[in-house]
């Protein structure tokens, strides 16, 4: 009786691993066209504001501009600035640009939405959707004006790499792609803990300028900052693995130890932002109670 039971039992664990996989498949795909629809909406509305899309760009490209010629200035009497290049700057500002524009243009108009979500109650609604919560309040909304802004990006990283006559090959953009991603994830992890803390602090606005400055730290390569601070801005504060891991690994200098941590890191830092909102919202009072 008891050996069949056991059989049983392990017959129904075994089919249920097997279901896993199908199960986890659905779900991605469920959250996927989700999260189109999302995308579809936020696109609509754009377009219907022609001008302020313009405009944005526009406001955009002067603020890049102004960085480009502080970077022309700097590197117009010296050759390299703590082992980085004229040319090497430009493949790192590029990439900055680019993972700057997704930042803002994917993340940031949820980060900026989550504080007054809170304070009027816009959150019990988030709550109550068949979803995730996190998912519902990180991804309900994008931006495509700052999106597009990466194009600039682009164009300067190929600029970058064309006046160090480098072609990078499949395995430098590879890393490049993946670095660049798990550099997203931990610039994603480290904004909505920050944002987080609205919970507890309904009335304070500016929760999520705070990302703003730890972002445009990124802008220079880690070399620039002092020595003493390097384990902070790698392991604390991932500024290294937001552009300047990333852009390594394009030029061929990366350290064969970050591919290693930069998943594991990433996936921590989800992993740790996760449970802190799931531990913020036992605090969370409800605007209707």
């Amino acid at each position: 009786m008891c050996s069949c039971d056991h059989g049983f039992q392990s017959t129904l664990s075994v089919v249920s691993l097997a279901k896993l996989p199908i199960k986890v498949l659905y779900a991605m795909k469920r959250y996927a066209k989700l999260y189109r629809a999302f995308v579809v909406n936020c696109v609509s509305r754009t377009i219907e504001f022609r001008a302020q899309f313009v405009a944005g760009l526009f406001g955009y490209a002067v603020w890049a501009g102004v960085s480009l010629v502080f970077i022309g200035v700097v590197f117009r009497d010296v050759e390299a600035v703590r082992g980085w290049t004229r040319d090497e700057m430009w493949v790192l500002y590029g990439t900055f640009v680019i993972l700057e524009s997704l930042c803002y243009g994917i993340i940031g108009p949820n980060m900026w939405r989550f504080s007054p979500m809170v304070r009027d109650g816009t959150l019990d609604l988030a709550l109550t959707k068949p979803v995730n919560t996190q998912f519902m309040v990180s991804a309900r909304y994008i931006d495509p004006n700052g999106v597009i802004n990466c194009l600039p990006g682009i164009a300067l990283l190929f600029y970058g790499l064309n006046q160090l006559n480098l072609a990078p090959n499949f395995l430098n953009w590879l890393l490049w792609f993946g670095l660049l991603g798990c550099g997203f994830v931990m610039a994603y992890s480290l904004w909505f803990f920050c944002v987080t803390w609205s919970i507890w602090a309904v009335k304070l606005d500016s929760v999520a300028v705070v990302f703003d400055p730890m972002m445009q730290m990124a802008r220079f390569p880690i070399d620039l900052y002092p020595r003493r601070w390097a384990s902070f801005l790698t392991f604390v504060l991932p500024i290294a693995f937001l552009t300047t891991f990333p852009t390594q690994a394009l030029l061929g200098q990366l350290d064969p130890k970050v591919l290693l941590m930069a998943p594991l890191l990433s996936s921590l830092s989800l992993w740790a932002c996760s449970r802190f909102f799931r531990f913020a919202l036992r605090s969370y009072g409800s605007a209707s109670s």
